[in-house]
């Protein structure tokens, strides 16, 4: 049974829903981890999440790099690189990425996972797509800049 606020933020986001659909990425409505109603939507440069947040959109673009240690045949030589980066990434968060930056060890794509957060008033919904591309090219950036800089 739908709740009351999921009703009202399945309202406020019909309009980014359509504005992601119409820039060509494929967006749909789902639940995330904490069980708040997003609007998810996957392109090949990366995948974002949009959420109402506390006053406007609450917008998350994401991407990994799959298999960063997949090259290595000696499975104990590979667990022990994905630990060290492990270890090496809150330094990272902590003291060289920017507050809406947050860089993670992807246990499903075997990589670094970065994702940036960001806050748009809801009278952006129209050229939120817009806003999303841009931020890829950060994505990018951040992403092998933190790959290189865990790479032993």
């Amino acid at each position: 049974m739908e709740t009351e606020e999921h009703a009202r933020h399945r309202l406020a986001l019909a309009p980014v829903k359509a504005q992601l659909n119409e820039a060509g990425f494929y967006a749909y409505e789902t639940l995330d981890d904490e069980g708040r109603l997003i609007i998810a939507a996957d392109d090949e440069a990366g995948r974002v999440d949009v959420r109402v947040g506390s006053d406007g959109f609450a917008v998350e673009v994401w991407g990994s790099s799959p298999g960063m240690f997949a090259e290595e045949d000696a499975e104990f030589r590979r667990r022990t690189l994905e630990r060290l980066v492990r270890i090496q990434l809150p330094a990272l968060n902590r003291g060289v990425l920017s507050p809406h930056q947050h860089a993670r060890w992807d246990d499903t794509e075997g990589g670094v996972q970065v994702r940036l957060s960001y806050e748009l008033p809801f009278t952006r919904a129209a050229d939120i797509a817009t806003f999303i591309r841009e931020r890829f090219v950060e994505l990018d950036e951040v992403l092998t800049f933190v790959e290189g800089q865990v790479t032993p």
